[in-house]
């Protein structure tokens, strides 16, 4: 069976190297792609549900989806908590 070729950059996550090696892809860094290449497994980039929002704006999302957090939590935390809950 032909190997298929990816030129993905790098570092690549362990599920997007899972991914592409179960579709029969080996995968290498996109420093060495040829200048014609096309991606054909384009990344879905999926925004945050916490892109763009404030710290008060984010304590008021988490509130209304009824996610309890630490009053003095920071910034980056409660947006990981909202956006862990969003993607469940």
């Amino acid at each position: 069976m032909d190997e298929k070729v990816i030129y993905e950059k790098h570092p690549v996550t362990a599920e997007r190297k899972a991914e592409l090696r179960q579709k029969g892809y080996k995968i290498i860094d996109a420093k060495f792609a040829p200048d014609e290449y096309e991606h054909p497994e384009p990344i879905k980039k999926v925004d945050r549900p916490s892109k763009g929002l404030n710290v008060d704006q984010i304590k008021a999302a988490l509130t209304e989806n009824g996610i309890e957090f630490e009053a003095t939590a920071n910034k980056q935390s409660l947006a990981g908590l909202l956006d862990k809950a969003v993607q469940e």
